[in-house]
């Protein structure tokens, strides 16, 4: 990155590179990373004062699970709606971006705890989707129909084919701008999605994506895969391991995919760490559970980063956790003279290590100082979100500097929420450039 003098103002100026090191130190970012399950009963006033010695300072999410199951033979009044809009904007307030699931049951007890007729089913979803959409900018993701034990869309007789339509229309219909939607399995979202039965790749076009709250726990992550070959089944039927790995992939590059890591018995010990890695990259996880399995997370806790650079002996939780989401790294940065007196034009290449690509909406921005001594800013880069895993980008713009450091920040755009960047830094998340000195 090193330049000759450039002239300003009949001046000679030059600029000093600095040096750029990536940090293993643990980054929090808005919209990925680890989250705690926050559990609410609807016929109870939630004690907000005790939740917020509940939070977890370094997470920046928070899975909202609000138990509706006391009213499974009538609507939702006025009182239990309030409660809901209430939870979440304590958690709006407190700087946190939900994973909102609302249930019957948070026990494995569906099938008692649900509504007799499908119909009160449907008029409870209505109810809270059109409750949460003042609060669909902190709501990053809605996950499941409300049905099934945990709300994990299993152990339930409300979901047919015919069923998980109904509620998709619902969802659809009542979509939040700002909001992602999530099903559990694969299959189940192409059952709501038989228009595109013959595409290579699925394209999400309603927002819909996946969970998945049995990775590792198994081969088939407990009944999320199935055994047969893509080519030899229906496209709404389960697909062997290797099939489905590859539609999550195709699908999470547009919508996030997120969970819990589950400790697998004997599983477990056909697992690497290698194995591991190569499995949350493929689904391009941005979110896990950093409390369930804690057998599980101790094992990562245990087990060797397989990567190489400054990861190289760490440890994979460490590693895990640091790249859930995005990971966004200045790789290089470089300033060259124009034609024109006193404007530099500085670059930077930032590449997306994450596990996943950015979902909302940000922007990078250029701090420097210019030759009145006044600080300006400049942006790089207005539209990061879709930067995919894997993805370098070269961001790039023309200045008139004066004397002093040269500064790369990001942002979320609704916000202003900083995105730091994975580089050794201060505080603020700030990438340092350079300096520009006056001899």
């Amino acid at each position: 990155m090193r330049i000759p003098f450039f002239r300003t103002g009949g001046r000679q100026s030059r600029f000093h590179p600095a040096e750029l090191a990536e940090s293993t130190e643990p980054l929090s970012n808005p919209a990925r990373g680890w989250y705690q399950i926050h559990t609410f009963l609807i016929e109870e006033e939630p004690d907000l004062e005790k939740q917020c010695w509940c939070l977890n300072p370094a997470d920046t999410l928070a899975l909202v699970l609000i138990n509706i199951g006391s009213y499974k033979t009538r609507d939702l009044d006025e009182e239990a709606l309030e409660r809901i809009r209430r939870i979440l904007r304590f958690f709006a307030q407190q700087g946190r971006d939900c994973i909102l699931r609302v249930v019957y049951d948070h026990e494995g007890r569906a099938p008692e705890r649900e509504p007799f007729f499908f119909a009160q089913v449907r008029k409870h979803l209505q109810q809270v989707l059109e409750t949460v959409e003042p609060f669909s900018s902190s709501v990053f993701v809605f996950q499941g129909m409300l049905v099934g034990n945990w709300g994990e869309m299993h152990t339930s007789r409300f979901l047919s084919k015919e069923r998980l339509g109904q509620m998709a229309e619902v969802l659809r219909a009542n979509r939040m701008e700002d909001t992602w939607l999530a099903v559990r399995r694969p299959v189940q979202w192409r059952i709501l999605h038989r228009d595109q039965e013959g595409r290579e790749e699925p394209v999400c076009s309603d927002g819909i994506g996946l969970f998945d709250d049995g990775m590792f726990g198994s081969w088939d992550h407990l009944g999320t895969f199935g055994t047969k070959g893509r080519e030899g089944v229906p496209w709404d039927s389960p697909w062997r391991r290797e099939d489905e790995l590859a539609f999550e992939n195709a699908l999470s590059r547009q919508a996030p995919n997120g969970g819990e890591a589950v400790y697998g018995g004997g599983y477990i010990h056909e697992l690497t760490p290698g194995d591991v890695v190569s499995v949350l990259r493929s689904m391009q996880v941005t979110y896990l559970n950093r409390d369930h399995d804690p057998r599980l997370l101790d094992v990562w806790r245990g087990w060797r980063c397989p990567d190489r650079g400054v990861w190289a002996g760490a440890s994979l939780l460490d590693y895990v956790g640091a790249h859930l989401g995005y990971r966004l790294l200045v790789r290089s940065a470089r300033a060259s003279q124009t034609r024109r007196e006193g404007v530099l034009l500085l670059e930077a290449e930032v590449e997306n290590t994450g596990f996943a690509p950015v979902y909302q909406e940000g922007q990078i921005v250029l701090e420097y100082t210019d030759r009145e001594g006044a600080s300006r800013q400049l942006v790089l880069d207005g539209g990061l979100r879709g930067w995919q895993s894997g993805e370098t980008r070269r961001c790039c713009g023309e200045i008139v500097p004066g004397e002093g450091p040269v500064l790369l920040r990001a942002e979320r755009c609704r916000d202003g929420a900083p995105v730091r960047f994975a580089n050794v830094c201060g505080e603020d998340g700030k990438v340092l450039l350079g300096r520009v000195l006056n001899p």
